[in-house]
């Protein structure tokens, strides 16, 4: 490359430098203007049709109440008559007129499911029609309604029952089942006061209104005036609602406030005192903003486009050896034999030189490195790999194994979720060499866990451990290779017949914590118990070896040097005690 091309380069830099500038500084003020203009014009147009919207949709529910209750006040004079000929006399043909007058009525309006009366005398008559509502029971179980036959004038609106009505005998499968509420109302007839019942069923209702809805928001719910849920659109919404929200958030007419990532608008139907309330989230009231900002943007990004479709092609040529040595150093990884092959007899020859020599310097040290690396990995992969019992490994796949011909996969996802977890603490690649109380605790519930279904619960494990210990430090993964000792050397030989118990204590003696594991197994004879006492047995002398006691032990003197005790107590057909003693601090030295 010659100098006037390298100068070249430079200009190009230069300019492309300037031109980043430029737009960058146009798009920073378009964005500012666009945030101080557009972003409250948008949102108050925004904000006023979510506001009309939602008195819409609350209009629609105080007409359906309002015609609710203007059928409901449509009884003639001749069903108040028959009430009260019933009510004088009741006898079973009077009280067939009464439901054969009720049918009547439930059948002159749509949508009407069922309608009854709670007489004063207590008894509960209701038309014919979809008596396996189970109206007693509906009507049995609300406070409020039972609180509205104690008082002579009020009326009440339940909640709205998804799927509250099923009928027996239906011709389609969309009869079955209905979204119902009731609206109950005391009427007095001379001196006699009685509660008229309405079963309505809402589901074309709710259908059409979630439409609405849905047009401007996310979710909605309604409140009745006892501040309880009549509907919600969204079970997870109405349980952040209630979360998060007071009733003097709502407590006028109508109105709006925050909520998460969103604004709620509510509007009172002051007839009936319920509260529809409607969420929306911001980012879907200022769509449009977020849309006009994706279009400033596309425009931004045209200029860059069309300079790189004319522009780059002009100056490539020119260009060339940069790039070359740019793309050279874009591919570079740290262990990648690359090199750049620049021979211009100028500074970019040098500067590829260097990158070159960089380049072999870097490697050889990743080499070093990655040697070292694995190493460590090999022998921390060893120290770890000691601490498994593969026996123990061994026989909870066997468990697994049977637990699958019997097709129990219950019981396989509990044996593998804790072997997963006690492999987890095992292969821990961070060899963290402490680990706290309760963590080991956690650990040895896995394991038991296990233990549990290979020997059907033969051998209780219990744990005396004082709750202020558990955030105390102690050597990592020590109490099951104890246990796994108690299981496989302390109880009989066949492992069908294993029965007994394991008991653990862990508790602080002055500056010295204690870790005590003891089982009511065969016990060790005197002879083999002076050889572990005195190290002087070989793990590998029978088919079961002491690894987990031989670990901890060189563990315990790795950490505490010769600041540890570890003291075997047995007796034979008694059992087994083994006691680790060590300082509760943890050593400065690590």
């Amino acid at each position: 490359m010659n100098k006037k091309s390298y100068f070249n380069s430079q200009i190009a830099t230069r300019i492309s430098k300037k031109m980043a500038g430029i737009y960058s500084g146009i798009y920073v003020i378009l964005l500012l203007l666009l945030f101080v203009t557009l972003t409250p014009l948008l949102y108050h147009s925004a904000y006023r049709r979510e506001q009309e919207i939602h008195s819409i949709f609350t209009e629609e529910y105080a007409s359906f109440q309002a015609h609710l209750v203007e059928n409901t006040n449509s009884l003639t004079q001749d069903f108040y008559n028959l009430v009260n000929i019933y009510i004088d006399n009741p006898t079973e043909t009077n009280k067939a007129l009464l439901v054969q007058s009720l049918s009547a009525y439930t059948a002159s309006y749509d949508n009407f499911i069922t309608v009854g009366i709670h007489l004063p005398s207590g008894e509960y008559v209701s038309s014919i029609y979809y008596t396996n509502i189970g109206q007693e029971e509906l009507l049995g179980n609300n406070k409020h309604y039972q609180n509205l036959l104690t008082v002579r004038s009020g009326s009440y609106y339940s909640p709205v029952y998804i799927n509250g009505v099923h009928r027996v005998i239906a011709e389609t499968a969309e009869d079955m089942y209905y979204d119902l509420i009731y609206y109950s109302k005391n009427i007095s007839y001379g001196t006699k006061t009685f509660t008229l019942t309405v079963f309505y069923n809402v589901t074309t209702l709710l259908e059409n209104n979630k439409a609405l809805n849905d047009s401007a928001f996310e979710d909605y719910l309604i409140i009745d005036k006892h501040g309880e849920l009549i509907y919600t659109s969204s079970p997870i919404f109405s349980e952040t609602f209630f979360a998060n929200v007071d009733s003097s958030d709502y407590a006028h007419s109508s109105g709006d406030f925050p909520l998460s990532s969103g604004l709620c608008f509510y509007k009172r139907i002051i007839s009936t005192g319920w509260t529809v309330v409607s969420y929306v989230s911001f980012p879907v009231m200022l769509q449009n903003f977020i849309l006009i900002m994706v279009l400033v943007t596309a425009l931004y990004l045209v200029s860059p486009i069309l300079y790189t479709l004319f522009l780059i092609p002009v100056t490539k040529h020119q260009l060339a050896p940069i790039k070359t040595l740019s793309d050279t150093m874009s591919s570079f990884q740290a262990g990648l034999a690359v090199s750049s092959d620049i021979h211009t007899g100028d500074e970019l020859e040098y500067l590829s030189n260097t990158f070159n020599q960089m380049v072999l310097e870097i490697n050889k040290q990743v080499e070093n490195i990655r040697r070292q690396e694995h190493e460590n990995a090999v022998v921390s992969y060893k120290l770890l790999a000691t601490q498994i019992d593969p026996h123990f490994i061994y026989n909870t796949m066997n468990i697994i194994n049977i637990l699958a011909r019997q097709g129990n996969t219950a019981a396989i996802v509990d044996i593998n979720t804790s072997l997963v977890r006690i492999l987890r603490e095992r292969l821990n690649s961070k060899l963290s060499i402490f680990d706290t109380i309760r963590n080991e605790y956690d650990t040895m519930i896995q394991y038991e866990l296990i233990m549990d279904y290979r020997y059907k619960h033969q051998i209780k494990i219990h744990y005396d451990i004082d709750d202020s210990l558990m955030d105390y430090q102690i050597p990592k993964n020590i109490l099951q290779p104890l246990v796994e000792n108690s299981f496989f050397h302390g109880f009989s030989n066949n492992e069908h017949t294993l029965s007994g118990s394991i008991d653990i204590f862990i508790y602080v003696i002055e500056d010295d914590l204690i870790i005590e594991v003891s089982d009511n197994g065969k016990g060790i004879t005197p002879e083999r118990l002076d050889q572990i006492n005195q190290q002087s047995y070989h793990i590998y002398d029978d088919k079961k070896p002491h690894i987990g006691l031989n670990n901890i032990r060189q563990r315990l003197s790795y950490i505490y040097k010769d600041n540890y005790q570890m003291e075997i107590h047995s007796t034979l057909d008694i059992g087994t005690t083994i006691i680790i003693s060590f300082p509760k601090e943890i050593p400065r030295i690590l």
